[in-house]
């Protein structure tokens, strides 16, 4: 192919998927969250409802907040149907592999998650070791984002140290509270809280449950 023809392809590309519906304006999305780490949606979708056909082109982590059974489908091709319980999530190459789909909610309750979009840096080292502590479970590692599983008996704490990557805390199941440079912040179950890097953090679980969390270090 020469030069050309390459670039009247590659523009043609760019028209076609500036075009379309992007997440942040479908619906059923919402921003509730942005620095220059992340950009997080939260998506509700009603029992039997479907989303607008919608383009996602950032890489990014799905976490699901409620117990679920949901389709997607990308035109021309076959349907899938998932089912997800609260904490589930998966890492999305939407930025490398731009997507366009329709959701929409099978069966059963309120489908609700978030879709934590992580922002594009420069390619470096990653400076933010795995944690490797009791109640925190690592689960996987992508460039710039690692996540992990954070259970904590009733009254319980964990204590991490400062990290080099900002960290993203989501409250699955139990009310908990984080603490970090000094100042206490509730979290109800699918609350949020932004740690900014370099600050030394705790999660504490309420004294009548047990807590889970998902945590998210994004460099």
């Amino acid at each position: 192919m020469s030069t050309h023809w390459l670039l009247f392809f590659l523009l043609c590309c760019h028209i076609a998927t500036a075009q379309l519906l992007p997440v942040t304006n479908e619906a059923h999305h919402k921003v509730i969250f942005k620095n220059r780490y992340l950009r997080l949606l939260e998506g509700r979708v009603p029992a039997h409802d479907t989303t607008l056909p919608h383009i996602h082109t950032a890489n990014s982590v799905v976490i699901f907040l409620s117990p679920s059974t949901f389709g997607i489908q990308v035109p021309g091709q076959p349907a899938v149907i998932t089912q997800v319980s609260p904490g589930d999530m998966k890492y999305v190459d939407y930025g490398d592999k731009p997507v366009y789909h329709t959701v929409w909610n099978q069966a059963g309750p309120e489908f609700h998650f978030f879709v934590v979009e992580i922002a594009k840096k420069p390619p470096g080292k990653d400076t933010c070791p795995i944690i490797i502590q009791p109640d925190v479970q690592f689960e996987w590692r992508h460039p710039l984002v690692s996540a992990y599983d954070v259970d904590l008996p009733a009254g319980d704490t964990c204590r991490l140290s400062a990290s080099n990557g900002g960290r993203l805390i989501i409250a699955i199941n139990g009310n908990c509270s984080t603490l970090s440079a000094g100042v206490r912040h509730p979290l109800p179950p699918d609350g949020f809280i932004f740690i900014l890097p370099h600050k030394k953090m705790e999660i504490a679980a309420d004294s009548q449950a047990n807590t889970r969390c998902i945590l998210l270090e994004i460099q």
